[in-house]
């Protein structure tokens, strides 16, 4: 089911990794018999790739988290969001600059001109959304001695206004969207087929979708739907 992609609450981990982030439901008396077992933790903390540590760490800096990198990867990858890239490229205020800001600051300062905002708008509301866990994916509440905001008001390129907090409301915002399933479906079916879905015909992604999510979100089911139609297709000639 893909929404468990993001919605799992889940981690797998060894033992070294359970100390590192505080995990402790794992067994350490069978961890010679399972080095890595599946742990769950507060909902509300974990919701699957979005905060999953590897990710995480990935979109961050070496001490600090980044919520543009992490903003950019939620609209880009996750909603199929397409940004403009930045007109100058700017480099990030970085710790120095205030030491009493925190991430959170540094971002909302530097990103406040107009023509910023018309891509962070969009960006800055999904990265503050994952402010809660840190430049390696511990929870956090905290930073520079101020409690965590991991609330924001997300503008939609379309103009509607939704507000998300947290990492548990922002993944289900996305499993609740056609949007996101629909993007999802286009990538799938572009790393499979190796060729754009418009190829086999402008409604080809629409019904892909509608299949998808009538039959539970089952990526398997997906990948050989695609398998299926590409295989069968017949392109229709001018004469026709």
């Amino acid at each position: 089911d893909f929404r468990k992609l993001l919605l799992a609450d889940y981690l797998w981990l060894n033992e070294r990794l359970a100390k590192f982030y505080s995990a402790s439901q794992f067994d350490a008396n069978v961890a010679s018999e399972n080095p890595f077992q599946k742990v769950s933790f507060d909902p509300q903390q974990r919701a699957g790739l979005l905060t999953h540590p590897l990710m995480l760490s990935h979109f961050s800096y070496f001490r600090s988290t980044s919520p543009i990198h992490r903003g950019v990867f939620v609209s880009r990858k996750l909603m199929g969001i397409a940004l403009k890239p930045p007109p100058v490229a700017v480099e990030p205020l970085g710790e120095d600059y205030n030491p009493n800001m925190t991430t959170r600051e540094r971002v909302e300062f530097q990103t406040r001109p107009d023509n910023c905002m018309s891509c962070h708008r969009v960006i800055n509301p999904l990265g503050f959304a994952l402010e809660s866990l840190d430049a390696v994916g511990r929870p956090r509440a905290t930073e520079k001695d101020k409690p965590i905001d991991a609330s924001g008001e997300l503008i939609m390129p379309e103009g509607e206004s939704i507000k998300i907090a947290g990492p548990r409301q922002l993944a289900e915002f996305l499993v609740g969207r056609r949007e996101t399933h629909r993007h999802f479906v286009e990538t799938v079916f572009h790393h499979a087929v190796h060729q754009p879905v418009a190829a086999y015909g402008e409604k080809t992604l629409d019904e892909l979708t509608d299949y998808f999510m009538a039959n539970g979100y089952n990526i398997r089911k997906l990948i050989a739907e695609i398998a299926w139609r590409t295989a069968t297709f017949q392109p229709v000639s001018k004469e026709d």
